[in-house]
This record gives structure tokens, sequence and C-alpha cells, in this order.
């Protein structure tokens, strides 16, 4: 990132327009001129981009910062995260096999995405490197690279909005960086809540859904909920830090229990990084927001984020090590539970070449064995295969009696697959952020999570994509031999 004395974070989420320069110096940061939020007119991307590029002109034209340097947040339905375990091996190493792997993670053609990752803190299962990756259309990114140049700046990075969020409550005692601590960040933007979820300040999870007027504390809790059903780490005493706008949940020090997580209410901003934006010069405008809708256009302004989309990660062509030979280095280490190669490609070439000999050895043994047995295993594979067809057609009956009770009325499917009683459902609702809660509300469906962030679609429908298991309910008793009706 390009450093700029004068840098001026800008935030689009929640369809709205939060501006926030901030001007850094040996003293700290503070804010260059009062922020600026706006709400556009109308949600239609072609007119919306064009209202935006004017309110961002005439902004930096009045304030003299033309030629200052900008930072776009990524907002949560922009953003799609995941998190992925590699096996230990260097940076640049790292870099190719996190893009090779783009394509099982994400939705969306890799080469159609800018994407970055960070290393989550803790240990992981064997040894495992434990990474959350992000990653956002590059359509985005270029489209808000035109705006911001029109507007006389220069955007120097393109920061997801849970690392914005991190940003602007980093620092000593802030509430997003203690070691060994999870937090929860709320914030509401116009008719959007969004949850950030930390371990150990790092972010692991970033959603967003719509909420009407006065839900936004109830749908926040959900978001966090959700987040929490798979989180990397956890504090030492089971608690999760929960960090929203004033009057959401009562006093600091306050415990909520919530779905099996206690949740804390922390304050302490005045430690923070966000101070500046606490307690500094607010809001051009009578309707100023909460300092919360704010946050993440100041985290970003601050230059201290983690995360940047802005570039293309390199190509890797500088490892020496072409993609398919990391590709079956991957496999070999994985199956052998082998380090991955520090040092130089002949190591990961001789294990290949020793594995060859051993199947080849095997192999004629391998052969006899399966003429022998020829007739039996296709007799056996064929009551199976009939078997599993009559079983998996009842549950597949009984799936979707049970997904077409439970799902928000207005919802409409756009794919829906079953391999066995996994259940991966894609579709359009109202409310999608209902959707969570009335799978999970019996223990109907287990292992529930949303597969992509919850994105919202023009006349204020959601998209979303939910994935799970279905548990069958307990077969009935059997009635006794001779028993009488």
């Amino acid at each position: 990132m390009k450093r700029f004395r004068t840098m001026i974070g800008i935030d689009p989420s929640g369809g709205r327009l939060a501006i926030v320069a901030v001007r850094r110096g040996v003293g700290g940061s503070s804010l260059a001129v009062p922020p600026l939020w706006h709400e556009p007119k109308t949600g239609r991307d072609p007119v919306r981009f064009e209202e935006i590029e004017g309110v961002l002109g005439e902004y930096v034209a009045r304030n003299g910062l033309v030629g200052a340097g900008a930072a776009l947040v990524l907002p949560a339905e922009r953003v799609y995260l995941a998190r992925a375990a590699f096996p230990p091996m260097k940076e640049r190493d790292l870099r190719d096999a996190v893009g090779m792997e783009l394509e099982r993670l994400f939705p969306v053609p890799p080469a159609e995405l800018r994407h970055g990752f960070r290393r989550l803190v803790g240990p992981s299962a064997a040894g495992k490197i434990a990474l959350v990756v992000a990653a956002t259309p590059s359509e985005y990114i270029d489209r808000w690279e035109e705006i911001v140049s029109r507007a006389g700046l220069s955007l120097s990075a393109a920061i997801p909005a849970a690392w914005a969020v991190g940003a602007a409550l980093s620092g000593p005692g802030g509430p997003s960086g203690e070691p060994g601590r999870t937090a929860a960040v709320l914030r509401a933007v116009g008719a959007v809540v969004e949850c950030t979820l930390f371990a150990s300040g790092e972010p692991f999870f970033c959603a967003s859904g719509s909420c009407s007027p006065g839900s936004a504390p109830e749908e926040g809790l959900a978001l966090a909920r959700a987040g929490l059903a798979d989180p990397p780490a956890s504090g030492d005493d089971g608690q999760v830090d929960l960090i929203a706008p004033q009057g959401w949940y009562g006093k600091e020090g306050k415990e909520i229990e919530d779905g099996g997580v206690v949740f804390r209410v922390r304050g302490a901003f005045d430690r923070s990084a966000a101070s500046a934006l606490f307690f500094g010069r607010m809001g051009e405008r009578d309707s100023a927001p909460d300092p919360f809708a704010l946050l993440a256009a100041f985290g970003a302004g601050l230059g201290e984020a983690r995360m940047d989309l802005l570039s293309p990660p390199g190509d890797g062509s500088a490892s020496g090590i072409s993609r398919a030979f990391l590709a079956g280095a991957a496999v070999a280490a994985l199956a052998l539970g082998i380090a991955w190669p520090s040092a130089v490609a002949w190591k990961a070439k001789a294990e290949l070449r020793r594995l060859d000999a051993q199947v080849a050895a095997l192999r004629p043994a391998a052969e006899r064995y399966e003429e022998t047995l020829s007739d039996l295993d296709d007799a056996q594979g064929r009551i199976a295969a009939l078997r599993e067809e009559a079983s998996a057609s009842g549950e597949a009956l009984q799936i979707l009696r049970e997904l077409t009770d439970r799902l928000p009325n207005g919802t409409w499917l756009l794919a829906l697959r079953l391999e066995g009683r996994k259940v991966d459902i894609e579709g359009l609702s109202p409310s999608a952020s209902e959707i969570f809660p009335a799978l999970t509300r019996d223990g109907r469906f287990r292992s529930v999570d949303f597969g992509a962030p919850i994105t919202r679609q023009a006349d204020n429908i959601e998209r979303f994509k939910i994935r799970g298991e279905f548990v069958p309910p307990p077969a009935s008793p059997t009635p006794a031999a001779g028993a009488r009706r």
C-alpha cells in the first residue's frame, strides 16, 4: 500500500456511503475533516454509482483532498470467506497452493476473483497451517478504481470489511486484538446488520443480513451464532466479547446467553484506534449516524489493515515449481504424513518414484484378486446400490417435505443438491436470516452453515447458500410378534 499523509476510507456497505478522511502523523491518527454519511436515492447500481461518484468528488474538492490516497472497504455481501488448512511450506509456495484451491473454496471462477489470505492464530490439526481466505469479484474493484480516479483520488487498497473493522479496533488493549480472546463486533449500516468474529484479533467470519427497524440486535446475535458454530479458537473462560452500538445489549460487563453461547458486553473504544472516531469531529450532516456505521471506513483510512485485495497475488512463477508438481507433491505429503519440501523439489520426486515402484509390484496380485472376486463384487455392488437407492428415495422425499415446511414464505430455491443426507440449497428469500434458526430449531438438521455471505438483490430480496445434514426422526417401535391391535 502506498503511504499517504491523508488517507480516505470509503465504505459502501449496505448500499450507503461512509467517507472518513484520516490524517496520519508521528503523534498518531486523527480525523482530517468531518466524516460524511450518504444514502443514495436509488439502489440500482448504474445510477447509484453515478450518484456516489458525484458525492465523493464533491467531498474531495470541498475539503481540498485532491491527490490523497483512498482505501476501499469491500462490503461483507461482496466478499467470500473460507477457511482452509495446508501442510507446512514456504510463503511463496503457500500462495500457489491457495490459488489452486480457489475453485473448490468459492462459487466463482478463480480468473474472475481477487483474493488474499491470512494465517489464523493458534495450533491446527496435524500441524497444518490454518488460513482464512478472502476473495471478491475483480469487476467490483475495477469499477471502484474508475470512480475513485475520477474523483481525484488514488486507490491504494481494497480491504474486506472484516479487516477494516479490525484495524479500527486495534491498538493496546483494543477489544479485537487481545490474544486468546474471541470477539464479535456488530454494526448496523442502514437496513443491514453486519457481524465480524475475531479470534486473537484475526477475523475468521464476516456476514451481513437485512434487518427491520429495531431488529438489528436480534439479527446480529443470529449471525454471531452461525459464525461461532465452528470457531478456530475461543477464550479461556469460553465467553465471547460482544462489541456493539450503545444501547443494543445494556451496559458494559453484562452477560447474555444465547443459543448456548455466553456473550459479554464490552466497549473500551478509548483503548483502541477507534477513539479518534468516537471522540473526534463527527458528521458533516444532521443525520450523522452512530460511529459504528463509520467504523470500517475509519479502519480503512488508517492504512494498517492486514488484508488487501487490490492487486492480484503473484502467479508464483518465482518459486520455480510448476503447478502440476505442486499438486503432486501436496498429495504425496498429505497421504504419507511427510513434511512439505522446504528446500528442493527432488525430495518429492524421489518419494513419487518410490510409490510408483510399490504400486507396480502390487498390481499383478491385485489384478488376480479382482478377477477371482469380480462376479461376487458385482453382485454385492448391485445389491448395495438397490438398497441405497430405495433408502435415498424415501429420505429425499422426507428432506423435501422438511424444507418445504421450514423455509420462510416467499422463498425460492434456485438449486438443491442432495448427497445422501447432506443438503446444499441456494435460493432467494425476503428474509434469508430466518432460514438458519428455522432449520436448526429441533435438531432435524445439523452442521448448518452459510456456504457464502448473504447478498442483497433488487427489491430487498436476499440471495443465500446454506448447507447442512439431515437427521431422520427415530424409527417408530415395531409391535411385538403376536401382539393384539
